[in-house]
């Protein structure tokens, strides 16, 4: 191709600087156009993927991923991108979600777009074979997807659905083409300055910068923002909210493994399941004390083992306890540290009073601005636990940013 062709190419997919595409193949035999892209500087690359380590994670791994459709034509993009969530059990996480539409983790072949069409889908309550013909992909893919998805973490699989920068949503939004419903003040005040920006620009693709702007003030804020993320997914009415609320709550439940922490918490007390099994409860009540009693390694992982094969064999029955086992196991991979259960009073404290465990995240504080409403209206003790669930969530996932807020928190509740 020419290069003005190559340019024209870019334009149509959507491949903006600093991404250029570099060659293009056709393959009329598959219906496949094979799209080379690259990055000039590769300095520049990976810091894009904000990769700064040392040692592999500074390698570059291809990747092809199958991306948009033009005419008959399956598009598939091949890049060298740092090496990045390969080995790792969850692979949609937040740098995926970041990245452009035409990129996806090098361990797959869809790209960003693909996955977030076919979790799109998902939430809106279509199977996987009509998933896959609308979209003109693969079941398999579409399976692949939705098992990537079920994996994540519940922020990312509310995020997997956030339209890709190449969505023409956000362009309408911008231009008042589409009205966007938000009380989030954060909010109201950046779609004034973006679209007061956008009013001085008539080339779509100048657009771009702000739509990206706009974009990761979302995936930033995503915790307290779901009826904005509804809106922008053309979830409208009150049966499409009950389908996406479901399908963002389903979750892949695993059986810890034997060696898991999380059986140390249970036996330890430190993790409840407030459990309405009796036969559980007795046998965990049983196990707790001939795991302390027992005075070998072996002993102990004997108790553990009792306990671990109770659940195997009755999971049917067992499948609120097994999400709780699920969530405080996600919560000590992903924070590392130990939190208080939900139902330990300093949640409601942090409910109660603004001040307890103050904070400057924006994202946080509007999430309590939240709770506190739902709270006020319904003093429900259901609903308070489960606000203190949605902090104690919150915090967890965003530990890396919040530490001030845990290291106090964490004093506070020795305290309480």
């Amino acid at each position: 191709m020419e290069k003005n062709d190559l340019r024209d190419l870019e334009n149509a997919l959507g491949i903006v600087p600093p991404w250029s595409v570099k060659s293009v193949k056709t393959n009329d035999k598959e219906k496949t156009f094979d799209v080379y892209i690259e990055v000039a500087d590769q300095k520049r690359l990976f810091g894009l993927f904000d990769t700064h380590k040392k040692g592999l994670e500074q390698e570059l791994v291809a990747g092809s991923w199958q991306y948009m459709n033009i005419g008959g034509y399956r598009t598939m993009v091949h890049a060298q991108i740092p090496r990045q969530g390969v080995n790792g059990e969850c692979i949609v996480e937040s740098i995926n979600i970041l990245q452009p539409a035409f990129l996806g983790n090098p361990s797959r072949h869809y790209s960003n777009l693909i996955r977030q069409k076919v979790a799109l889908g998902q939430i809106k309550g279509l199977d996987s074979a009509l998933i896959a013909e609308f979209n003109s992909v693969d079941e398999g893919v579409v399976n692949m997807v939705l098992a990537d998805i079920a994996k994540s973490p519940a922020e990312m699989r509310t995020l997997s659905t956030l339209p890709t920068e190449t969505d023409p949503i956000w362009e309408k939004i911008l231009r008042d083409q589409v009205l966007l419903r938000t009380s989030m003040l954060p909010l109201k005040f950046l779609l004034s300055k973006l679209k007061l920006t956008a009013a001085k620009i008539t080339d779509s693709r100048k657009v771009l910068p702000l739509v990206y702007d706009l974009r990761a003030f979302f995936i930033e804020h995503a915790a307290a923002m779901d009826s904005e993320i509804d809106q922008l997914c053309g979830i409208h009415s009150e049966r499409q909210q009950k389908l996406a609320r479901a399908a963002k709550s389903k979750q892949r439940l695993i059986l810890p493994s034997i060696k898991s922490s999380v059986w140390l918490d249970l036996l330890s007390g430190r993790v409840s399941l407030n459990s309405q099994s009796v036969p559980l409860n007795l046998l965990i009540s049983r196990q707790r004390t001939t795991f302390v009693q027992g005075h070998s390694k072996e002993e102990k992982i004997a108790a553990i083992e009792v306990l671990r094969d109770y659940f195997r064999k009755n999971y049917r029955t067992l499948k609120p306890e097994l999400v709780l086992l699920n969530r405080a196991m996600n919560i000590r991979k992903r924070s590392g540290v130990q939190l208080p259960d939900a139902d330990h009073s300093i949640w409601q404290q942090i409910l109660n009073d603004d001040n307890f465990v103050p904070s400057n995240h924006i994202a946080y504080k509007l999430l309590l601005a939240k709770l506190r409403a739902q709270v006020t209206t319904k003093p429900d003790p259901v609903v308070k636990l489960e606000a203190a669930r949605r902090i104690r969530e919150f915090l967890a996932q965003n530990h890396k940013s919040m530490r001030q807020e845990l290291s106090l928190l964490l004093r506070q509740s020795a305290a309480v």
